[in-house]
């Protein structure tokens, strides 16, 4: 007779293909904040050049899914995918804690201090994350702008990020 174990691994499996499954509505709301700003930053576009039409792939270390990113202005677009689905379409991808990610892309963080101090990863074409990184600092996004969100909720997000990162800081500590 065998007794199953009333202890279950972490739901991490069907947790990513509940999100994966779940994409569209974060690829809709995703792209359009992308096009948004775009519509309403346009210079900052301009400056990737022809990396406009690369793909970057943003890889959440601490997410079971990843995003694909085309920051062609308001033709940009941006997709979830399984995080271990072939890569070989992006140009170039960087990756990270998520809070580190998000603190990078609405300029909170600093890019360099990040990569040096190995907390985030950059693999292929480094000019297309270099020419990323500047026109994100050329638009000085918030947080909202990222979400598609006004921006009067910038504060209340940049609170509940806070709170989060403490909380995830305190998870990390023995």
């Amino acid at each position: 007779m065998r007794i199953a174990s009333l202890r279950r691994g972490p739901p991490t499996r069907r947790w990513a293909n509940l999100m994966y499954w779940a994409r569209r509505p974060a690829e809709i709301l995703l792209t359009a904040s992308l096009r948004s700003v775009a519509r309403r930053q346009p210079e900052a576009f301009d400056r990737l050049g022809p990396v406009r039409h690369a793909t970057i792939r943003i890889n959440p270390a601490d997410l079971p899914v990843a995003f694909e990113m085309r920051p062609d202005g308001v033709a940009g677009s941006i997709r979830v995918v399984r995080p271990d689905s072939n890569a070989g379409a992006a140009s170039a991808s960087i990756s990270g804690p998520l809070l580190t990610l998000l603190a990078l892309f609405d300029g909170r963080g600093d890019a360099d201090g990040a990569f040096f101090q190995r907390c985030i990863d950059i693999d292929g074409d480094t000019a297309a994350i270099l020419a990323l990184h500047n026109a994100l600092e050329a638009s000085e996004l918030t947080m909202a702008d990222i979400l598609g969100l006004p921006r009067g909720f910038d504060p209340a997000l940049q609170t509940a990020l806070s709170v989060v990162g403490r909380w995830r800081q305190g998870e990390v500590r023995p």
